[in-house]
């Protein structure tokens, strides 16, 4: 994969130039290594679903260490009720995933195969935000 970089429209436009099927996997920089989260594909235009994941929160758990995720809530005290309380704190946009990485693929098979390589890689359902295990008919 080809990466990584910072999850915004910009760097999605500059870097993903052809619309066409292809692979991604989603995380943080933690420690200056990239810590791949997610795993996915699109079986037609990897730019336009990358760009569908700008701001847009991770659903699980597993997150990166607080100091460097924008959108991680900071340790304070207990606000007694009727008090007015400090929103999120952080840095950046508030979102969940902050760096992308990618790759073409020549068929929507192709980036089906990849992706099921992919989340095996990376650790699965035991290491990865994903719900599920890569399924579905390719181009489907």
């Amino acid at each position: 994969m080809n990466g990584d970089f910072p999850l915004n429209h910009e760097a999605i436009d500059r870097r993903v130039a052809s619309v066409a099927p292809g692979n991604y996997a989603l995380g943080y920089v933690i420690d200056e290594a990239f810590s791949v989260f997610y795993i996915g594909r699109s079986d037609s235009d990897i730019g336009s679903c990358l760009h569908a994941w700008v701001g847009m929160p991770t659903r699980f758990d597993r997150y990166a260490p607080a100091n460097r995720a924008a959108w991680e809530l900071r340790s304070r005290a207990a606000v007694p009720l009727g008090q007015p309380a400090f929103g999120r704190v952080g840095v950046g946009e508030d979102t969940g995933y902050t760096r992308f990485a990618y790759s073409y693929a020549s068929s929507p098979a192709a980036a089906f195969e990849k992706q099921c390589r992919n989340f095996v890689d990376f650790g699965g359902r035991r290491d990865l935000d994903n719900e599920f295990a890569p399924a579905g008919e390719p181009g489907k």
